[in-house]
C-alpha cells in the first residue's frame, strides 16, 4: 500500500529560510482569464501560504522554484497564475480530493467540491471567455486505499462528483474547461516502491476513475478540453530518452521526499535536488512531476489549444483556389471579342499566399499552382457560353512546423453577353478539395512530435459579372462589378494513432459573398506585326460573410470536445491586376499578368498568370 503523502509538519520549520525570484511572460491570449481548481498538481502555493503565510514565493509540488503545469499554460496565454490566498485565481490545494482529502492533509484544506461551490457562491455567473482548469481524483484514491473493501465504490463516486462539478461550472457560464484525467499512479516511484501488488491496485483504481470521468464528460457537450495525462505518462515512461528524461524511477528530491519542501542544492530546504535533475528527472518526489515534466505537460495542453486554430485554415484554402479559377473564367468573359466562333484557352497561375499570425491562427505560407483550361462558343453574335476545368495544387507551411497539401479540382460553366461596350454574364462552379499531409508539429519535452491526418471537402459557387467599356481614343476604360458566392464544406477527420496528443476535428463550413467594384483600363500597341493590349484593373472587395472560423476539436483517447476561434478573414481589401495580351497570330492570343491584394489585414496575396487562347 502506498504511504499517504505528508504535506504538513516540517513546512513551518523550512519555508522561512529562502526566497526565489519568479517571472512570467505575457503573449497575446485567446482567453481573458485563467481560473484553476484541483489538488497539489495544480496548487500554485496555497498549502505553502496556509502553513507559512509570510513565505515568498510560496512553494509548490515540483522542483522549486519551477512552475507547475497550469502556471506554464497561463503564462503562455499571457497571465500570471498565483495562489488564491495571495489574491490570485488558483484555488487548488495540495492534498485536496474531490470528495475526500488525502490522509495527513491539514484540516483547513478545502476539497475540490468545496473550492468550486465557494467560488460559485461569489461568482454565480462565470466569464464565458475564461479558461477554467480542473485536475483531481488522486487524493480520493489515496484516501480510498485506507479502506480497500470500499475503494472502488469511493473512486466511482469521486469521478461522478467531478463530472457534476464540471456541469455546475458549465451551467454557470463556463465555456472552456481544461480537464486532466489521472496519470497512471501505479507507475509513480512511490507506487513502485510499495511493490507490484500495490502498484497494480493503484493502476486499476486510476483506470476506474478515468473510465467513469470519461463516460461523464462525454455527456457534458461542447466545452471540455480533455488532457490525456494517463496516456502521456505511459508514453514517457516507456521511452524516456525520446522526451529528454534520463530517470523516470527515482525522485529528483530523493526517496521519501516531499517536493513542496524541496529546492536546489544550497536552498536550505529539507530536500534538495542535484543541478539539472529538475529537468532531466520525471518525478520530483514519489508522485509529483519535476519542472521539466510540468513544462512537457504544458506543451501538450498548448498544442491542443493551438490545433483548432491551425486547422481552421483548411476552410480558407479552397477559396483561394476557386477564386483564382473563376478569375480565369471572368477574364474570358471580359475579353469576349476574340473573333472566332469556337475558342479554347489555358491559364496557369502561381500565387504566394501568406496568412498573417493572429490571436486565432498561426502565420502560414502557401505556395499555390492553379491550372484552368476551357472552351467556349459564340451561340449568337452577342452571347457566348463556355465550360472549364480547374486543377489546383496548394502547399502550405505553418510557421514553427506543420502544414497541409491541398488538391482542388473544379468544374466551371459560364454564359456572357456583350453589345457595344457593355458586357454581363454569370458563372458557376463545383469542386472537390482533397487534403493530405495535414500535419501538426510541436514539442513534447525534447521530442518533436508529428500528428498527421487527411480529409476531403467540397465547394459550390455562383457569380455575376458585368461592366462597360468607354472608348477614349486608343484606350478603353470603364467600371466593372462582380458578385461571387462560395460555400465551402470540409469533412471532419481524426489524426492517425491513439497516442496522448492525437486529435480529431469536426466538420467546417465557410461561406463567402464577395462583392467587387472596380475600374479597368486597356490600351493598344503595335509592335512589329504583333498587337499588344496592356491592361490594368483596380478593385475594392467586400466579403459580407467573412467571420471568425470556429473549429470543434477533441483528443482521440478521451471524450470531451471544445470549440476554438480560428482564422478571421478580413472583410475588406483592395486588389490590383495588370498585364498585357499579345495577338501572336490571327488565331492565337497570349497574356501575362500580375494580381495582388493590398490593405488586407489578414493575409497577403501575390500571383503571376500566364495564358493562351486558340481560335478555331
Amino acid at each position: 500500500m502506498v504511504h499517504p503523502r505528508k504535506i504538513a509538519g516540517a513546512i513551518a520549520l523550512a519555508l522561512g529560510l529562502i526566497g526565489v525570484s519568479h517571472a512570467t511572460g505575457n503573449p497575446k491570449s485567446t482567453f481573458d482569464n485563467v481560473v484553476t481548481f484541483g489538488d497539489s498538481l495544480s496548487d500554485a502555493g496555497n498549502i505553502s501560504l496556509y502553513e507559512v503565510p509570510g513565505f515568498q514565493p510560496p512553494q509548490k509540488f515540483t522542483t522549486n522554484p519551477g512552475n507547475i503545469t497550469v502556471q506554464n499554460v497561463a503564462a503562455a496565454l499571457g497571465y500570471s497564475l498565483t495562489a488564491s490566498l495571495a489574491g490570485g485565481n488558483d484555488y487548488a490545494w495540495g492534498g485536496a480530493g474531490v470528495n475526500n482529502n488525502s490522509p495527513g492533509t491539514p484540516a483547513g484544506v478545502p476539497t475540490i467540491t468545496t473550492q468550486i461551490n465557494t467560488y460559485l457562491a461569489s461568482h454565480p455567473t462565470l466569464d464565458s471567455h475564461a479558461l477554467y482548469t480542473m485536475w483531481g481524483g488522486a487524493n480520493d484514491i489515496f484516501y480510498a486505499t485506507t479502506t480497500p473493501a470500499t475503494a472502488q465504490t469511493q473512486i466511482v463516486a469521486a469521478a461522478q462528483q467531478e463530472v457534476k462539478l464540471l456541469g455546475q461550472l458549465q451551467a454557470a457560464g463556463a465555456r472552456n474547461i481544461l480537464v486532466f484525467n489521472l496519470p497512471n499512479i501505479g507507475l509513480t516511484p512511490e507506487a513502485q516502491e510499495a511493490g507490484a501488488s500495490a502498484a497494480s491496485d493503484l493502476t486499476t483504481l486510476s483506470a476506474i476513475y478515468n473510465n467513469q470521468l470519461n463516460a461523464g464528460i462525454g455527456k457534458l457537450g461542447v466545452g471540455i478540453i480533455p488532457v490525456n495525462a494517463f496516456a502521456l505518462l505511459s508514453q514517457v515512461i516507456a521511452n524516456p530518452g525520446r522526451y529528454g528524461f534520463t530517470n523516470v524511477t527515482i525522485p529528483a528530491c530523493g526517496i521519501g521526499s516531499s517536493s513542496v519542501l524541496c529546492g536546489p542544492q544550497g536552498s536550505g530546504l529539507p530536500y534538495t535536488y542535484a543541478p539539472g535533475t529538475n529537468n532531466s528527472y520525471l518525478f520530483a518526489d514519489g508522485v509529483h512531476p519535476t519542472t521539466g515534466a510540468d513544462k512537457m505537460l504544458a506543451q501538450v495542453v498548448l498544442s491542443e489549444l493551438a490545433a483548432p486554430q491551425q486547422i481552421s485554415l483548411l476552410q480558407e484554402a479552397p477559396l483561394a483556389a476557386v477564386t483564382t479559377q473563376t478569375a480565369a473564367v471572368r477574364n474570358e468573359m471580359t475579353a469576349d471579342n476574340f473573333g472566332s466562333t469556337t475558342r479554347a484557352f489555358a491559364n496557369i497561375n502561381y500565387s504566394n499566399q501568406q496568412f498573417d499570425q493572429s490571436a486565432g491562427a498561426p502565420k502560414t505560407t502557401s505556395n499555390n499552382v492553379d491550372l484552368t483550361v476551357g472552351a467556349d462558343v459564340h451561340a449568337t453574335d452577342n452571347i457566348s457560353a463556355g465550360v472549364g476545368l480547374g486543377i489546383g495544387e496548394h502547399y502550405a507551411d505553418v510557421s514553427g512546423g506543420g502544414g497541409y497539401d491541398l488538391q482542388a479540382i473544379t468544374g466551371l460553366a459560364y454564359l456572357t453577353w456583350h453589345s457595344g461596350g457593355a458586357y454581363a454574364g454569370t458563372y458557376g462552379d463545383f469542386g472537390q478539395a482533397s487534403y493530405t499531409n495535414v500535419n501538426r508539429v510541436f514539442m513534447v519535452g525534447d521530442y518533436r512530435t508529428h500528428e498527421s491526418g487527411k480529409t476531403d471537402g467540397s465547394y459550390l459557387g455562383l457569380g455575376f459579372h458585368g461592366g462597360y467599356w468607354f472608348d477614349v481614343g486608343s484606350l478603353k476604360t470603364g467600371p466593372l462589378v462582380n458578385v461571387e458566392y462560395q460555400n465551402i464544406k470540409i469533412d471532419g477527420y481524426s489524426e492517425g494513432g491513439n497516442d496522448a496528443t492525437s486529435m480529431w476535428f469536426g466538420r467546417q463550413e465557410r461561406n463567402a459573398l464577395i462583392s467587387t467594384l472596380g475600374w479597368g483600363l486597356q490600351g493598344h500597341w503595335q509592335m512589329s506585326n504583333m498587337d499588344l493590349t496592356p491592361f490594368a484593373e483596380l478593385g475594392w472587395n467586400h466579403d459580407s460573410r467573412a467571420s471568425t472560423d470556429m473549429v470543434t476539436a477533441g483528443v482521440n483517447g478521451m471524450n470531451g470536445s471544445f470549440d476554438m476561434a480560428g482564422f478571421t478573414p478580413d472583410k475588406n481589401w483592395g486588389s490590383a491586376n495588370a498585364g498585357v495580351r499579345a495577338q501572336i497570330t490571327s488565331n492565337v492570343l497570349g497574356w501575362v499578368s500580375y494580381n495582388g491584394h493590398f490593405s488586407d489585414n489578414s493575409q497577403r496575396y501575390n500571383s503571376i498568370n500566364l495564358g493562351v487562347k486558340f481560335g478555331f
